[in-house]
């Protein structure tokens, strides 16, 4: 991935030819008859909860819960994004920094569309975000909603082309992300999981080609600064300057944007509601929406741990996902592998996350299934594949409690990318030269 790398073959004294299918069987176990079926098993198992997750989708328009859980409405957070648009275009920036008349605006606005009032819903977002999301409001909200899932989601597809090459499967980590659990409750919500996902491994993915470009995408997704906390690690490991500098530039070219069109008050008044101790909708929106989560943090306080408790393992895991960051970018490592680990500690590291942000996780559990496919899978990595991708359906922890589980799964995922990093699968891999 870097400009001046050198390509090493991992190739062991002693070790047999490669096979000509690419497969490794130097390795007893890797081609036994059960993985012969895994194909044909992932395609009908994905290809069934994939079909259930959109059937929930399109079931939640009536409102009635027949098919999975009852939710208030399509949309429902994109709401609050639609409306925010509408408030700069109307003059009303104000209204977002108050929670309560910002959800008692939003009520009023949607009624029709919602089965219930929304609860207590602030404006969350750094201003930059908002700049995105202006296009929205110049169209009506049905019209607003489908443009931004549909726009969001060809920026994923754009992100997945310029991470996979054609010959890696590229089509199949397409349907993989369309078809995942995660892509059906980004919809569900309107939330931005596909943007997220999408610049994140679309930055990844131009590191080679286009590092300013790439640089340019992780500087945007500051817009949800808890999702990209690996990225600077993995750039000073991988000695990309160039990618860093662009990172910063675009994000603080974004502020300066923001608060021409905002004002500076926009900001100050976010830099209040999230970093003020004593601001009562910051403590109101915890509170409603955090014991909804999936981060460590999360899994700790709905385990009985103290607040002070919860945020030291949730500081470890991001330790031990940026250890594992680092590694991935100072050693030898296919780009598969390394994408996958990076993805997958984004996800770990994060202080709050959601069930829609788990696009990027299905993205990791793809990028090694497919290698598997090519080079043979260790014992148990498809089962832990299948489940990270299969996450959404058993989150977050406090309506099932297999959720706790999901950041074991997390850390097995890249315990896995790195055992096949080893040689023993003998595919080319990439050393960072610095």
């Amino acid at each position: 991935m870097h400009p001046q790398a050198t390509k090493i073959i991992e190739q062991a004294p002693g070790r047999t030819a490669p096979d000509p299918t690419g497969v490794d069987r130097s390795r007893s176990g890797s081609t036994t008859r059960p993985q012969r079926h895994l194909p044909l098993i992932a395609l009908v198992v994905c290809g069934a909860f994939g079909v259930y997750g959109w059937a929930i989708f399109v079931a939640s328009f009536a409102h009635d819960g027949t098919i999975g859980p009852r939710y208030n409405a399509p949309g429902a957070d994109f709401m609050a994004f639609y409306a925010a648009a509408r408030a700069y275009l109307e003059g009303n920036l104000p209204l977002l920094f108050d929670g309560g008349r910002f959800t008692a605006h939003l009520n009023g606005m949607f009624a029709e569309r919602l089965s219930a009032p929304l609860p207590f819903q602030p404006w969350m977002y750094p201003p930059p975000y908002l700049l995105f999301l202006l296009p929205c409001a110049l169209l009506p909200f049905g019209w607003a909603y489908a443009a931004f899932l549909t726009g969001t989601f060809a920026g994923l597809g754009a992100a997945v082309a310029s991470a996979v090459p054609p010959c890696r499967g590229r089509a199949m980590h397409l349907l993989s992300l369309l078809l995942c659990p995660a892509a059906s409750a980004v919809a569900v919500a309107g939330q931005n999981g596909y943007l997220s996902a999408a610049l994140l491994i679309g930055g990844f993915g131009l590191l080679d080609g286009a590092p300013v470009a790439g640089g340019m995408l992780f500087g945007a997704l500051t817009f949800k600064p808890q999702i990209g906390l690996m990225v600077p690690v993995a750039l000073v490991a991988a000695r990309r300057w160039r990618a860093l500098a662009s990172a910063a530039a675009t994000a603080v070219f974004l502020a300066a944007v923001s608060a021409i069109v905002f004002g500076a008050d926009m900001w100050a008044r976010w830099f209040s509601l999230m970093f003020t101790p004593a601001s009562e909708d910051f403590r109101q929106w915890a509170e409603l929406s955090r014991p909804f989560g999936n981060s460590v943090s999360v899994c700790a306080l709905l385990l009985g741990a103290g607040d002070s408790a919860a945020t030291a393992v949730q500081l470890f895991a991001a330790l031990v996902g940026a250890v594992a960051v680092w590694r991935a970018f100072r050693r030898p490592m296919a780009s598969d592998g390394r994408m996958a680990v990076v993805l997958a500690a984004a996800i770990l590291a994060a202080p709050s996350v959601a069930i829609y942000d788990m696009v990027a996780l299905a993205m990791a559990a793809g990028l090694l299934f497919s290698r598997g496919l090519r080079e043979g899978f260790r014992p148990g990595e498809p089962v832990v594949l299948l489940a990270l991708w299969l996450a959404p359906l058993f989150n977050p922890p406090r309506v099932s409690p297999v959720g706790f589980l999901t950041p074991l799964l997390i850390c097995a995922l890249i315990a896995y990318a790195f055992l096949g990093a080893d040689g023993s699968r003998r595919q080319p891999a990439t050393a960072y030269s610095g």
